[in-house]
């Protein structure tokens, strides 16, 4: 390299007005200038050499941080899977042994859980050998790693070496040639100190970007609660303006599992989770370091959650990626809220207690498969079909505190995202037989131990449930309705005092088809004991009592200035139940039949409160249920809807 290519060399980087002057004012410098033009020559030449290996070995530094950090997304993946796979088989085998322990446990009952068990132990091992293999992948390419972190050093370091030995040639020349000979290569210098310093910088800062920030989202269309479309905004920051690739990722959450883990039929997948495509938005970025962008997108089929995922790279294949999940979508509209009548369904939580569904002996079952109370989705779902076919409130069973229904209610139904955005209500059944004392027939309310349990009861209920936000409330009274509570006698002054001290709008079943208000029970005149109530309810509708039962009942009601809440039965039997009432009548679940009962019910719907009842909604042991299912899908829903739409 001769001096001419030096200050070529210097003009390329700005310098080259100074490059010539320089050139001009040193064309005939003594030999010493020579020995010093070489020795700068040599050292330029090991900083170019070593700046070239840093960059080469920065580059693939890059490339294995982001196999680094893919693997290790994949492993940190992995290994929650792995927790939550120790934590089912831990579960499952603590269940064996409970079961195991409990000579009245069918064996039938057991076996199923040690297949379950099996199967979470074999999911388990391969999740772990999966895990043993990132492990494996990310301490080979650590190794990588340091070997080229050492390499960059190596480099770095003779890039310092070049720059310090450069200031020392110049140095030692100055004294020979003087300030204003070296003033061109002193600056020269200057700048190769500044550009190492500010590369540093770079090297700490520029493996963080690009950024994406305040990645949401909002809904742009809703109508009666169903959102159709939803406006996605975020923030990216890329320095030197190297944005290459934006890409917005709209995911309709899948949910294979319940053909896995409850039995979902194939074909029934699409009826309960839609069938919609993932979506994918492009955007060519302008070349600025900060970024807003803003996607749309429309016609959202809903009845699932949303995965909206944000990806960016820039010039040197920096990625990121950030991901969001919307709560649960309606895939209906909620027209229970455009009704002007109440229509409340009674709700069970006690599916996947004990692995019940073993002890149905049908073989209609629900669309969404053998399924657990336990499961928001499964809640969510229920909520959405109820609500979109015109069901205002869920009545639930609840069996007293701290057991599987209550942790189901309270843990479960409570926290799903369609019950916290207040679409649908809830109130109380109180399951007497479940928690008082029974006197066969009848609960004696002269009995402190009955009365000392519906106190403690309605004391945790009130304290966990009556000031919900969803709670179901008639004049701003937490609905309890208590079943069979025909069959109270003794004090039945505890019926009025309860009501005052917890302020609970108390429902009875007094308004039996086949009873009577002069009738006598336990020395308890029939009309008497409903008058404790602030409502009567009449949940046995159905073709074999004439209109006449309804009417009568009604009648009392408003001569008493009770309300009257009438039934619409969807139908009952026990032939597919593992328990039996031996005398009560079989109810036939008939598509037409129930059509003309809930017209019936609204025929005598009480003005004040405009409420009807429909036992049941997902009773699938008594062929009391509304629920979509493998026999006859919606219909019963879409009877209800068209019956009681714009009523």
């Amino acid at each position: 390299m001769n001096r001419r290519d030096l200050f070529k060399f210097l003009a390329g980087i700005g310098l080259g007005a100074v490059a010539i002057e320089t050139y001009e004012r040193l064309y005939h410098i003594p030999m010493i200038e020579t020995m010093f033009r070489k020795e700068l020559e040599y050292w330029i030449t090991q900083y170019n050499t070593a700046r070239e290996e840093v960059e080469r070995l920065t580059g693939k530094l890059r490339k294995r941080e982001d196999e680094i950090s893919s693997l290790r997304s994949e492993l940190a993946k992995s290994k929650e899977e792995l927790e939550h796979l120790i934590q089912q088989y831990n579960t499952t085998k603590e269940e064996i042994n409970r079961l195991s322990e409990k000579l009245k446990q069918s064996e039938e009952e057991i076996n199923n859980l040690k297949e379950k068990a099996s199967y979470w132990e074999a999911r388990y091992n391969t999740t772990r050998e999966e895990v043993g293999r990132l492990n494996s992948t990310i301490n080979k390419i650590d190794e990588l790693e340091r070997e080229s972190t050492s390499a960059i050093a190596y480099y770095r370091g003779r890039m310092d070496e070049a720059i310090r030995k450069l200031r020392e040639v110049i140095e030692r020349y100055r004294v020979l040639l003087g300030d204003e000979r070296v003033s061109f290569e002193y600056s020269t210098l200057k700048i190769l100190e500044d550009l190492r310093l500010t590369e540093e910088r770079l090297q700490k800062v520029l493996p963080y970007f690009p950024l994406i920030l305040n990645l949401y989202w909002k809904p742009v269309k809703v109508i009666n609660d169903k959102i159709y479309d939803v406006n996605v905004v975020f923030e990216v920051i890329s320095p030197l303006s190297s944005l290459e690739v934006v890409e917005v990722t709209l995911r309709p959450g899948e949910y294979k599992y319940f053909i896995t883990m409850y039995g979902m039929r194939e074909e029934d997948y699409s009826k309960v989770f839609p069938e919609e495509d993932v979506r994918i938005v492009r955007i060519k970025p302008l070349q600025i370091e900060r970024m807003v962008f803003s996607v749309d997108f429309k016609d959202l089929k809903g009845g699932r959650e949303y995965f909206i995922e944000v990806r960016v790279r820039d010039v040197a294949g920096n990625e990121r990626i950030v991901e969001v999940k919307t709560p649960y979508i309606r895939q209906f509209e909620n027209i229970a809220k455009t009704n002007d009548i109440t229509v409340a369904a009674l709700y069970l939580l006690w599916w996947g207690k004990d692995n019940n569904w073993a002890g149905y002996k049908g073989n209609t079952f629900p669309l969404l498969g053998k399924y657990s109370s336990k499961d928001t989705i499964v809640i969510n779902k229920h909520v959405d079909w109820a609500t979109g076919h015109g069901i205002n409130v869920f009545i639930i069973n609840w069996d007293g505190p701290y057991g599987y229904q209550d942790d189901a209610l309270k843990s479960y139904f409570l926290e799903a995202d369609l019950v916290k955005r207040g679409d649908i209500e809830f109130g109380i059944l109180y399951e007497t037989h479940w928690r008082l004392k029974d006197s066969h027939p009848g609960w004696d309310l002269s009995d402190p131990e009955n009365v000392n349990i519906l106190r403690n009861d309605l004391l945790y209920l009130k304290k966990n449930y009556f000031n919900r936000p969803s709670c179901f409330k008639i004049n701003n009274k937490p609905f309890l309705f208590i079943w069979e509570s025909k069959g109270f006698f003794g004090d039945l002054s505890i019926i009025t005092n309860l009501r005052r001290e917890y302020n609970v709008y108390m429902v009875s079943d007094h308004a039996h088809p086949e009873a009577h208000p002069t009738d006598i029970f336990r020395d308890v005149i029939w009309g008497d004991a409903a008058k404790r109530f602030d409502a009567i309810m009449n949940r046995w509708g159905w073709e074999r009592y004439p209109e006449s039962d309804m009417e009568r009942w009604l009648a009392f009601a408003i001569e008493n200035n009770l309300n009257f809440i009438a039934g619409a039965s969807v139908g009952l039997s026990y032939r597919y139940a593992p328990w039996s009432f031996p005398g009560v009548p079989e109810i036939p679940r008939d598509p037409d039949l129930f059509k003309k009962r809930v017209l019936v019910a609204k025929k005598y719907i009480d003005p004040q409160i405009r409420i009807i009842f429909i036992p049941e909604f997902n009773n699938f042991f008594e062929e009391s249920y509304l629920e979509p299912n493998t026999l006859d899908n919606f219909t019963f829903l879409e009877i209800l809807k068209e019956v009681t739409s714009g009523s």
